[in-house]
């Protein structure tokens, strides 16, 4: 489904109740797009979580920076399970690489940090001193 943001937009300020409604049947169709299990339940729950939010929330700007903080939230906590699995990963000999684990039959090459590219930059002075003496 393609989104197009000047028609939700419009359809908002022309019938906010119609938005709500089509909003929602949009999510519903998403989350039962994903196959029965605990994928689609954890959806539901953030789902339902968000509508909390958005219905104890005193402004549509508060709504936003409290589901904002829920996604940091949740993005910690997947941060500290990554933290862990490489941790026991490191502890089995298993190599690792930033995020993603590596397997062990990968070639040697798969092991090697990618080269890091040149980067130059001229440091100019920020202080009131004189050009020639940016210390002061």
């Amino acid at each position: 489904m393609k989104f197009d943001f000047n028609e939700w937009a419009n359809l908002h300020a022309v019938d906010p109740e119609a938005f709500e409604q089509r909003r929602g049947a949009v999510l519903e169709s998403v989350i039962q797009s994903v196959p029965e299990g605990e994928r689609r339940h954890a959806l539901e729950q953030t789902l339902f979580r968000i509508e909390m939010i958005r219905r104890r929330a005193k402004s549509p700007l508060k709504a936003a920076l409290d589901a904002s903080n829920l996604m940091w939230e949740s993005f910690g906590k997947l941060r500290e399970n990554i933290d862990q699995l490489q941790k026991e990963a490191q502890g089995a000999g298993l190599p690792s690489n930033g995020l993603r684990l590596i397997q062990p039959e990968q070639p040697k090459s798969a092991f090697a940090p990618a080269e890091e590219p040149h980067v130059s930059a001229k440091v100019i002075p920020l202080g009131r001193g004189s050009k020639q003496d940016p210390t002061h």
